[in-house]
């Protein structure tokens, strides 16, 4: 049985639409959620205070793969455009100057070509990368996506 979306897609391509190419992009990107970033204990109760993180089987799975994820762009932490923090659900507080925090409700996000800051849910599609390291903002991130590009979500 042919989707709706099949045939949206297909009649895009043919007349050549220049938005086929974006559908294609998320098409071919796994769909991952922030409850499917860790298992256990993930929220960290005072400085110095962090939980035994353990990155989840899909996680793992999902390192160097295109993924499709919907949050909130965190507005608070200093950025140039090229980078910013997704969050879980949107806050007026930084998950990093506050004194506990639950690791699993953000994830670093490095863009493909400079954004601006979007109010509401935004969907991100980019290369996941699943590990312990200091990323490029100078913070610990155990997930990051980059090339990253977003649209607002619905």
């Amino acid at each position: 049985m042919t989707t709706r979306r099949q045939v949206l897609r297909a009649g895009m391509l043919a007349l050549g639409a220049p938005c086929a190419g974006i559908a294609l992009a998320v098409d071919d990107a796994a769909p991952l959620r922030f409850a499917d970033l860790y298992v256990g204990a993930t929220f960290q109760e005072g400085v110095g205070a962090g939980p035994d993180l353990k990155l989840s089987a899909k996680a793992l799975a999902l390192s160097g793969r295109r993924v499709t994820i919907v949050g909130f762009m965190d507005g608070i932490l200093p950025r140039d455009g090229m980078y910013f923090m997704l969050i879980k659900e949107p806050s007026f507080l930084c998950p990093f100057h506050t004194v506990s925090f639950d690791w699993a409700g953000f994830v670093p996000i490095f863009v493909a070509r400079p954004v601006e800051y979007v109010d509401g849910p935004v969907r991100v599609v980019g290369r996941f990368e699943a590990g312990r390291k200091t990323d490029e903002m100078g913070l610990v991130s155990h997930v990051r996506i980059y090339d990253a590009q977003l649209t607002r979500a619905r």
